[in-house]
């Protein structure tokens, strides 16, 4: 097929029919289809014709009308592998991109579209799920979705107007096992559900008018966090997001010195309360006080700050033990959004 068939079978796969959430057995006719905006750049000649190949092809078809088109079960997965291959999707629904129980679970959540819409709606059919997973065979499928009822992360459900239908729903602690395992492990940005094309996250540290080096440095911090955190090492990226703050904040103060040292928050010498300690020997905690003091970030931010700290010093043996601590996938989650919280405030502040 030509380039210019791919655009036009794409323009067409844009159409309500291919979305596997809203499917059924609904045909809809030309006028219909080219409402479409993608669709505008052809005429009506080249839509039909394309209609037709695909038709022949087994990925429309006109069961009930002619010239009224649904689309079927192998147009929904031509058109998902399309999407996928677009870059349209999470590079987690990717063949063997993933654990499939984690993306089942992530699937769930979407109930089929690009956008979290509450927790009402966390369904599909299994033939819905078949479709995003087109890589899996119905065997391989039917054991993932089993060993997710048996941990009771999914149940199956019958539909709430069509009894016939089976649904695959997401249990509370599927939800929360989502919220805490899974958004992390795949990189997913609520509120875009794992059917929302992946976009580079945005972090502010291009905007805090930091040094290039220290930027680089700064990004290869959060880098290696995400990479600990899809590797269940929590307290190596706990770690890791707590020493972000300890980099920025000595930079971000020295560039308000004369506010930060008249500060009253300004470490002292215990012997000499005239004597202030040079900004390069101040504690993590000193940095927090007199940020917040300067009014840089937020009172109420500072105690999640602190525990963030107090979660970074866990990198200590001694400390760890004698506080009986683990970090766990929620722990790292909350630290993540600390520093994403602080950096964001720090770029507010920035002039």
């Amino acid at each position: 097929m030509i380039d210019s068939e791919f655009v036009i079978r794409d323009s067409i796969f844009e159409h309500e029919m291919f979305e596997s959430h809203k499917s059924g057995n609904s045909s809809f006719g030309l006028e219909h289809i080219r409402r479409v905006e993608a669709t505008w750049a052809f005429d009506a000649s080249q839509i039909v014709s394309m209609l037709k190949q695909m038709e022949s092809e087994g990925l429309v078809a006109s069961p009930t009308t002619p010239d009224y088109w649904c689309a079927t079960y192998k147009g929904l997965i031509e058109r998902e592998r399309r999407w996928q291959k677009r870059g349209f999707r999470h590079p987690s629904l990717d063949p063997g991109a993933t654990d499939p129980r984690d993306v089942v679970i992530a699937l769930l959540r979407s109930s089929g579209y690009e956008l979290e819409l509450g927790s009402n709606t966390l369904s599909l059919s299994e033939y819905q799920v078949g479709v995003y997973i087109w890589h899996l065979d119905k065997f391989a499928l039917d054991t993932v979705i089993e060993r997710l009822i048996d941990d009771g992360l999914i149940k199956r459900d019958r539909h709430i107007f069509n009894r016939d239908l089976i649904m695959v729903t997401l249990t509370a602690d599927g939800l929360r096992y989502y919220a805490h395992t899974v958004v992390p492990r795949l990189g997913l940005r609520p509120p875009a559900t794992i059917l929302a094309a992946a976009t580079p996250e945005r972090l502010p540290f291009e905007e805090l008018g930091l040094d290039p080096t220290l930027a680089d440095n700064l990004r290869f911090r959060w880098e290696e966090a995400t990479r600990c955190s899809e590797a269940r090492a929590w307290l190596a990226a706990t770690a890791l997001y707590g020493s972000i703050l300890e980099v920025v904040l000595p930079d971000w103060l020295g560039r308000h010195k004369e506010r930060a040292m008249a500060a009253a928050a300004a470490p002292r010498d215990r012997r000499d309360s005239s004597k202030i300690f040079p900004l390069e020997k101040w504690s993590t905690s000193d940095l927090i006080k007199v940020a917040a003091e300067l009014g840089f970030i937020d009172f109420a931010l500072t105690r999640h700050a602190h525990a963030l700290r107090e979660s970074r010093n866990m990198i200590h043996p001694d400390r760890q033990l004698r506080e009986r601590a683990n970090p766990d996938a929620d722990l790292t989650l909350i630290s993540r959004q600390v520093v994403l919280a602080v950096l964001a405030a720090l770029a507010r502040a920035t002039p």
